[in-house]
């Protein structure tokens, strides 16, 4: 697995980003918060903050997804209110991939003429609440749905807390692989074989849905759509 350098690195792409979890990570806001970024939007998992925004200082729109803060979803409402300073979605139940997509989407398509970033603080968080395999395949499709807003959107994985097929597998769907120099010292291999079997069920089946980003219908979805797409 070989780390791609930043400045190689052009929107859109969707980015694995490898560390440390208790790591300092400068390559987070350059990722995401680039001059050229005009909205930035933050999934936050665990009751981290949301108040200021997400990576720093930026004259970029900023929205936040909060994810299993069963307290603030009690409080908002219904959808963002993207007149703020701050655009704040709840999802109470992180094992929900169907309402995190929907609330993603609903992001993309109320910044579709923005210049996107999108930081996903967490795919332990995920991986803590479900088996492997459905986040892989809502990863997949979540990655696709970016693409169609030329999003530069990355990914955190804490090489440490999972075994080697896991990191591996996700390496496969992801356009590039950062690896901060907190996590140089344990990045895992696995087998082909290893890494196929984590993967097969991404290809959809002869009777599967056809997903509206496949067909060019992506800007006419709607969020029933979206549920249908990245349900888990």
């Amino acid at each position: 697995m070989e780390s791609t350098p930043l400045d190689a690195i052009s929107p859109p792409a969707n980015v694995l980003l490898l560390h440390d979890s208790q790591a300092q990570l400068p390559d987070c806001e350059s990722l995401c918060c680039g001059a050229d970024r005009t909205a930035i939007l933050r999934v936050s998992f665990g009751g981290e903050s949301c108040e200021e925004p997400p990576l720093g200082a930026t004259d970029a729109r900023v929205g936040v997804l909060s994810v299993g803060d069963v307290i603030r979803a009690g409080e908002s409402s219904d959808e963002p209110d993207f007149s703020g300073p701050v655009a704040v979605d709840t999802v109470a139940d992180p094992t929900d991939l169907s309402a995190i997509g929907v609330s993603i989407s609903r992001f993309c398509e109320h910044w579709a003429d923005e210049q996107v970033g999108v930081c996903f603080s967490s795919l332990d968080a995920l991986l803590r609440q479900r088996d492997p395999e459905p986040i892989f395949e809502f990863i997949y499709y979540l990655n696709r749905r970016l693409e169609t807003v030329d999003a530069m959107a990355h990914f955190h994985l804490d090489t440490s807390r999972h075994e080697d097929r896991i990191v591996a597998a996700f390496g496969e769907i992801f356009d590039e692989i950062v690896i901060d120099d907190s996590a140089t010292g344990s990045i895992p291999e696995a087998t082909d074989d290893d890494v196929a079997s984590l993967l097969a069920d991404i290809e959809a089946e002869p009777d599967s849905p056809t997903y509206p980003w496949e067909t060019g219908q992506i800007s006419e979805a709607t969020d029933e759509d979206v549920e249908q797409v990245l349900g888990g």
